[in-house]
This record gives C-alpha cells, structure tokens and sequence, in this order.
C-alpha cells in the first residue's frame, strides 16, 4: 500500500514494551470522530493481539482473542512480518497512522512474541446488508481489520480489473468481495451461483470503501457440504509455553456437524516427527469422544490412526466442536508439526485439513547447542557413506542474537567455520546440516571434532558460549 521506504530498521528491546499501557485492537479502533481516525492518531503507543494472516515482505493483521466490531489492526512492517507467524500472540510498540483513511499500526520499533499456535478469534458473522458495498458508508469503519464472515450468498457481478465483485444474501444488498489477499480464481466466479460461506479480513481503499478479503481458497466455501467441513489441530491452553519433556495439550476441532449428514463415526490420521515429538496418548475429558479410541501407530513411530463410532450419531450445531485432544510431548527446542494426513466423517474425506504447529521456546537466555544425526540422537557419523549431522543453534533472545559456529580438530585447531550470521527464525532455534566437510569441500578425516557457538546479543553485546563433541567416524574395512 506504501511506496516507501522505512527509514529506519526497527531492532527489538523487549524490555522497552513492558513500560508502557498495553491497548487491544478495540482501543486504537474504536471511534467516534466522522473521519474514522483512531483516537490514537499519530501516538506512539503498544498493542497485543493475535496475527489473524500474513503478507510476505509488506504487513500483517492483528486481532483482538475475543473477535468482534473493531477488533482488528492492520500492521505495516516489513521486518516484523517476516519474522511472526499467523497465530502468535504479539505485542508491538509503533505508531499509529491513517493512510488515505486506512488505519494503520507502522515504524514497529518493539516487539515481542508472547505465545504461538494460539486458536484465531471467531469470524463476526454479518449479513451483506451490515456491511453495504460503495465509498459512502461510514458506519463499516467498525469492520476494518476484523475477520468477517457472509453465510448464504449469491454472486452479483463479475470481477472487475481490480478483482473486486459484489455477494449478497436474502436482503439483496450487495457487499464487496476483493482479492487483495488472496488471487481468487476469475472463472470460479460466475453471476448468479451461490456460495456456502466467503469469509475473510476486511480492508478499506478510499476509491472502493470497505472490502471483505479471503486469505486463502479456505476462506471460500461453495457448498454446505460434510467433505467441505474444516479440521483444523490448535493448542488447548496457549497461555503457557511448552516445556521439553512435559505433556502439551492439542485439540483436535471440526466445524459444525449437521443432522442431515448422518454422521456414524470419525476417522483421523496424523502424523509427527518422533525424533521432535512424543505421542503420550489422548484426553476426552469435555470432547465429543465419548472414551480413549483404541489407535494404531506405525512402524515407525510416526503416524497415529483411529477411528471413533456413534450408536446415536454425531450432531454439533456449532463451529469448533472439540473432538478430541491430542497429548504430546515435545522432545526438542523450536518448531514441530502435527500434520493431519486424513480425516473421514463416515466414508467421506474432509478436505480442509489445517495442521497443527507446537513451539517450544528456551527458557533461559544461554547458547544452545544441540547435535545429533540425521534418523538418530548419536552424535556420530560417517560422511563418506553420505550420513549427515544436524547442529541445531539458538538462544532465547532468537532474532536479537547473532550466532557464530565454529568446528575445531581434537588439537584445536579451527577447520570449518559453518554459521556466522544473525538468527533469524522467531522461536530462536535455527539448524544446519553438516556434511562432514570442511570451508574447502574436502572430507575431513575421522576422529574428535568439537563444536563451538557463540551467541551474541546484539542490543547488549553480551556473549554465551558452549562446546559438544563431534565424532567421525570411518567405515570398517
């Protein structure tokens, strides 16, 4: 939306955000004035929400947990985006801006990820008529920002140059539909068909007023149908981060479960690294599986099956129905997934199958060095039969921190130097796979190798250092 550049690059000091008043999306939103303008215009101040989508290299979306009438921001950072995640809850310290009448969050100089894999806030279900397309209607200000959702609609135009196109329901008012964040198909919209559900972020441009935006072909459902329901995996308490070794909590949750479908019985499969995460089993407790499933898990450890039966039925009148919770336990720092493979209600696929994600944040600000082979936790292994070792790196002030590598003989003398670079990734864990060769391609040979990392903190220039052993080992003759 902005041209320009920032003039400056905004470097995160954590400990500048917990000074000042934390406002919701509500309070910088909410306003009485004619023009739109947040009662925060141009005021420096800091605000927390949950990243609702994501646009690469530009700006992102916050909103408020709970959902609802002015609850959504709209942030334009270019640094920041590149480094939250959708779900993070974050607070940001900039400036409040109004751009051609768009509010904005800008010149983020401090941020800090409080928590991720959070659950994102419901969509405002609205008629079209709540929200009336054109430039002429002030009273959609309380929607900018927010996830909204229409329900029952009809295409009412083409998409034009711009890939914008007007919807409406049963009241026959037209509300406008864009493809600012996502690149809606052109031929998948066609006057006169109906869709089930078109959902999204509304935005606002001053030559077409307020526009519902889909982030992704999920946000567009064309049939009320049992394959079209959504699964998604998010984590039952985000509020506390996880810790190595202790059981974590996942719900598994469908959006509704209509009584014409019959629904009889449920069928999931997913699948996680083992190596990362420990399958520990499940809780019913408050779900809508009646008893622990009988499951199967694979030879390799890494996909669990099962499959629940109803004698009465499934029905769930509601989105975010709880089926059942997934307790796992996170073995290593940074990110893992919980991929779901499959999901039948009855002998029908589910389409929409949303992964679960599980970050596991070092609780100390010190060097983290871990190392293990490709397939196993050993810290040996043999490069001339093509076996490769993972040296994964971090320090809990992550993206704050520059890290530096260094590989030494068992003489001490320095051979390879692999990272020497600034961490990038959020969760401040970061790996890299080393082939057993040195800064000139060669094989080193076998032996006692040490590796060293230096984490150095970029705001203070503090340094933490830690050593772990590295063996090469050779094949037997």
């Amino acid at each position: 939306m902005k041209n320009y550049l920032l003039t400056f690059f905004a470097l995160v000091f954590i400990t500048g955000i917990s000074a000042q008043a934390v406002l919701t999306c509500y309070d910088i939103q909410y306003t009485t004035d004619p023009t739109g303008n947040s009662p925060y215009y141009n005021q420096t101040v800091t605000v927390q929400g949950i990243v609702t989508h994501i646009i690469p290299n530009s700006a992102f979306y916050i909103a408020d947990p709970e959902g609802g009438e002015w609850s959504g921001l709209y942030v334009y950072h270019r640094n920041t985006s590149n480094v939250v995640s959708v779900g993070d809850l974050v607070k940001l310290t900039g400036t409040v801006d109004e751009y051609f009448n768009l509010t904005e969050f800008t010149n983020v100089s401090a941020y800090e990820i409080i928590s991720q894999g959070n659950a994102l806030p419901p969509f405002l279900e609205l008629s079209t008529a709540n929200m009336p397309s054109g430039t002429n209607h002030p009273e959609n200000e309380k929607y900018e920002g927010v996830l909204v959702r229409f329900q029952d609609v009809t295409i009412k135009s083409s998409p034009d140059g711009y890939g914008q196109f007007n919807i409406a329901d049963s009241s026959n008012i037209w509300a406008m539909v864009d493809n600012g964040l996502y690149a809606i198909p052109a031929n998948s919209i066609v006057i006169g068909e109906s869709w089930y559900i078109i959902q999204g972020i509304v935005d606002f441009h001053s030559s077409a007023g307020f526009k519902l935006n889909p982030r992704n072909a999920n946000d567009m459902i064309k049939q009320d149908t049992i394959e079209n329901s959504i699964i998604k995996i998010v984590r039952t308490d985000p509020t506390t981060d996880p810790l190595i070794n202790t059981d974590v909590s996942m719900n598994l949750i469908s959006t509704k479960i209509k009584a014409e479908w019959g629904v009889q019985s449920y069928s999931v499969s997913f699948k996680l690294n083992p190596a990362c995460i420990h399958f520990s089993g499940f809780d019913t407790e408050g779900t809508l599986t009646p008893s622990i499933p009988d499951y199967y898990i694979s030879s390799a450890g890494d996909t669990i099956s099962y499959t629940v039966t109803y004698q009465d039925g499934l029905i769930y009148n509601q989105n975010d129905a709880l089926l059942i919770k997934i307790l796992v336990k996170p073995l290593v720092y940074g990110e893992s997934v919980i991929e779901l493979v499959s999901f039948k209600y009855n002998d029908t696929n589910v389409l929409n199958l949303n992964d679960g994600s599980l970050v596991t944040k070092l609780q100390k600000k010190t060097a983290y060095l871990d190392i293990s082979k490709i397939g196993d936790k050993k810290n040996i292994f043999n490069p001339e039969m093509g076996e490769q070792i993972i040296i994964s790196y971090g320090t809990k002030t992550g993206y704050l921190s520059k890290a530096i590598v260094r590989i030494y003989d068992a003489q001490g003398r320095l051979v390879y130097t692999p990272v020497h670079t600034n961490i990038t990734s959020s969760t401040g864990i970061e790996n890299f796979i080393w082939n057993g060769r040195d800064a000139n391609l060669k094989l080193l040979p076998p032996g006692l190798y040490y590796c060293h990392l230096e984490v150095i903190d970029r705001s203070s220039g503090d340094k933490d250092n830690t050593v772990q052993p590295i063996v090469i080992k050779s094949a037997l003759k």
